[in-house]
């Protein structure tokens, strides 16, 4: 506590001018508040300021767009008037619209070079948003001639798909119908990364050309372009979207019949998923950082009152009371935080303009990237209140500094600690001796021991978390070296014939397929998959998988929408069909954000669904690939057509991103712990180098040298991050797996599970415990400056 000579009156002014003086005395510490405080604040304000603005933009944009609260999707071959009929005349519906859109069942081509995406077209209604070159506004001309096509934002990752390169879509005439890519439009319902739909924009002539010309009929042997219609329902007033769907599938054929029934809860899920992904993940992160400086500023404060008690009871003899000494320090850290806070949110204008900017490239809408200044404001006040708490409990015991005591050297107050309570052998003499100053004063290092812990667990979860999100297992998919297109309504009865061809080249060979279709399960909407493959696609974190028609693998969000658990029965309609289906197990995905189901291909045939999906051909000898190729398009004329498989370009592009997604936001915590970490070392080893420095004349009296004297400082934090890296990596074991899951339940996944290799505790410990050392070796600098010269004043 700095102190200012002379009789003062002790007023607003004096303890401003005391507050200033103790800032000046002790600006590392005032500088490292500062500095914690302002990456917590950079911290907070990107992720919250993103989601704000997000949501902002979103609800805006279906408000203006007049987003329906459900939106069926089903082929207009299967939508009949008795449909349309029952939905529009519903109780629980107030307005029914359908918009049409055509359906291309097989991969575009670039340029005329085959690229794995399929696309659907819609006609453009006069309102479409097109995006400049730069992506940052939207074009003031976005008129569209024939034989051009606008594409979701989203495929601006994509490679092949830039402004002037020629798409061609192929219907039944083969790949007759070509375009040029004018440029990338804002779509707010499907334009997400997360949603596996792609739908352009063309002329309404040209729509209606094709629509009129090229149309397929559904269950023809040769399907290439499907008439779809988009129901867009609105419920009446005080109906849920949710219950909205839940009435129209238990009254009407509508739901069941439907390729998807999405609600506007799940387009709102689908462009939200992965900003709230950060802000839960930044909310922990932020709470962490709190807490961590929370116990740095009270260890700061009772370190700085028991170095200072003469002072303090000379303040006291000069007319301060106690409340006035504690507004000082309240004062003090108040401006620190508030500095900190203001200097937080300056750094995140710049930041929050590329991460916001940035992030259209997952949500493919438009938003500013202002920042949330009020959230910001409110965390800075919160902090400062709770601050306040801590600082007055941390001063409450300069109420009980006696001003004689104290001016009399505060013998009766504070002791030299003894440092005879633990052996002290010859080599290695620093570690011995940093024993010894431990065991002598080991309250003095709970807190810094605790603020290690924190580091260490966070560190650890965050690898645990970068380790274990595995794209390629989180999107697997059956595949295969052949891809079999336009099948036209192949069966899965008729698959083994195909495959009985097939290894009379290639014995080995093997059909992967899938059939997937939106069902009702007990009356809820639920996906419902079934695969044939040699890998298991979804694997049982409890319970088994499937193995025969009556069985049916759910995950832990059906089974709380259902209400049922393993071994209960659901009933599964599918159009007119209806089976009784026993729950086997539990699995989880990524895939329609948790809520799917998996049958055998048996299961979903009994249930009424024949159609396959997609469909590979795995070789057992890779070599034969164009072999059988030529075979299968020789033999299957005008049922399917076989080409080589490549990996999915969008599929790429979307891993891509969320890689790109989850080592930013990884990069972007170890940063911040990186600095917070050596900003707090840096506070609490100088702290302790100004408590001992009397303790360090003595030993220099002693014969001790420097480097020595730095070497056993340096030696005795290094075993505190030591022990407290050890405590974090056990908290860790037990509660990081349960923590990642609670950031990860928005996605689906509801059991995050990962290999805990020892390099994932190992490594964080090291990295914490080197920058102890490192930071209190430089600290310990000023050794140095010690004369023993000092101690006479002793």
């Amino acid at each position: 506590m700095a102190r200012f000579d002379g009789m003062v009156r002790c007023g607003m002014r004096s303890i401003l001018k005391l507050m200033w003086a103790n800032i000046r005395r002790g600006k590392g510490s005032f500088k490292g508040i500062i500095i914690l405080m302002m990456l917590m604040t950079f911290s907070f304000s990107g992720t919250v300021s993103n989601n704000d603005r997000l949501r902002e933009a979103r609800e805006q944009k279906f408000a203006d767009a007049g987003v329906s609260d459900l939106m069926v999707n089903i082929y207009d071959d299967i939508l009949t008037d008795e449909m349309l009929s029952s939905a529009t005349e519903h109780p629980a519906v107030s307005s029914v619209t359908v918009n049409e859109a055509l359906f291309f069942s097989t991969a575009v081509q670039i340029n005329g070079e085959d690229n794995n995406m399929w696309f659907s077209l819609r006609a453009d209604d006069g309102d479409t948003n097109v995006f400049t070159e730069d992506g940052n506004s939207f074009r003031e001309d976005a008129s569209l001639s024939d034989g051009e096509i606008y594409l979701p934002y989203k495929l601006r990752l994509a490679e092949g798909f830039e402004v002037g390169n020629e798409l061609s879509l192929r219907t039944h005439s083969g790949y007759d119908e070509k375009f040029i890519i004018k440029g990338y439009y804002e779509d707010i319902l499907t334009g997400a990364t997360t949603m596996g739909w792609n739908y352009c924009v063309i002329t309404p002539h040209d729509f209606d050309r094709i629509k009129s010309e090229k149309a397929d009929k559904l269950g023809g042997e040769s399907v290439c372009v499907l008439k779809v219609d988009w129901l867009h329902i609105n419920a009446k007033d005080g109906i849920s979207c949710t219950e909205l769907r839940k009435q129209l599938s238990r009254d009407t054929d509508l739901i069941s019949s439907a390729n998807n029934a999405m609600t506007r809860d799940y387009f709102t899920d689908s462009i939200e998923m992965y900003s709230r992904v950060g802000t839960r993940s930044v909310g922990i992160f932020v709470m962490l950082l709190t807490i961590v400086m929370l116990i740095t500023m009270y260890n700061s404060l009772a370190a700085s009152i028991d170095l200072d008690r003469t002072e303090l009871g000379i303040l006291k003899a000069e007319g301060f009371t106690a409340g006035q000494i504690s507004l000082v320090y309240i004062l003090q850290y108040v401006t620190a935080l508030t500095l900190g806070g203001i200097a937080g949110i300056l750094v995140s204008v710049p930041a929050c303009r590329y991460l916001i900017g940035a992030w259209k490239n997952i949500t493919g809408i438009m938003t500013d990237t202002g920042v949330s200044y009020l959230k910001c404001g409110g965390l800075c006040a919160a902090m400062t209140a709770v601050s306040t708490v801590f600082i007055l409990i941390a001063t409450s015991k300069i109420s009980r500094i006696s001003p004689v005591r104290a001016i009399s050297g505060n013998i009766s107050d504070a002791h030299f600690d003894s440092r005879l309570d633990l052996p002290i052998h010859a080599r290695p003499l620093s570690f011995f001796l940093a024993l010894r100053q431990l065991g002598s004063r080991k309250k003095s290092y709970i807190g810094t021991v605790l603020i290690v812990t924190m580091l260490v667990y966070f560190v650890v979860s965050i690898m645990i978390l970068a380790g274990g999100l595995d794209t390629d297992n989180l999107f697997y998919t059956i595949g295969g070296e052949i891809e079999l297109t336009d099948m036209g309504g192949l069966n899965m009865s008729e698959t083994d014939g195909i495959e009985a061809e097939i290894q009379k080249t290639d014995k080995n060979a093997f059909i992967e397929y899938s059939c997937r279709h939106n069902m009702l399960l007990d009356g809820e909407s639920v996906m419902v998959h079934a695969y044939r493959a040699a890998q298991e696609v979804f694997k049982p974190e409890e319970g088994r998988a499937p193995k025969y028609d009556n069985e049916i693998m759910i995950t832990r969000n059906v089974s709380e929408q259902l209400g049922k658990k393993i071994g209960d029965t659901i009933t599964v309609k599918y159009k007119d069909s209806e089976t009784d289906l026993i729950i086997t197990g539990y699995f989880q995905t990524v895939w329609d954000f948790g809520y799917l189901s998996v049958m055998t291909t048996d299961g979903i045939k009994r249930s009424g669904l024949d159609e396959i999906y997609e469909a590979y051909i795995r070789l057992g000898d890779p070599s034969k690939r164009e072999e059988v190729t030529d075979m299968l398009n020789e033999k299957y004329k005008g049922r399917l057509e076989a080409s080589a498989f490549e990996n999915s370009a969008y599929a790429e592009a979307y891993s891509k991103i969320v890689n790109t997604l989850m080592h930013s936001l990884t990069a972007a915590m170890y940063s911040v712990l990186l600095i917070f970490a050596v900003v707090i070392v840096n506070m609490v080893c100088k702290r302790a180098f100004i408590r001992e420095r009397t303790d360090i004349g003595i030993y220099k009296a002693m014969g001790f040298t420097a480097g020595a004297l730095r070497t056993q400082f340096a030696v005795r934090f290094t075993i505190i991050a030591v022990i407290g890296a050890a405590l974090g990596c056990i908290i860790s074991v037990f509660f990081s797996r349960k923590m990642i899951t609670y950031i990860l339940h928005v996605v689906g996944l509801t059991d995050f599970t990962s290999a805990n290799r020892p390099l994932t505790f190992i490594l964080p410990a090291i990295a914490i415990s080197a920058c102890f050392f490192a930071a209190a070796y430089i600290s310990s600098r000023k050794v140095k400056t010690v004369e023993v010269s000092e101690l006479i004043s002793e």
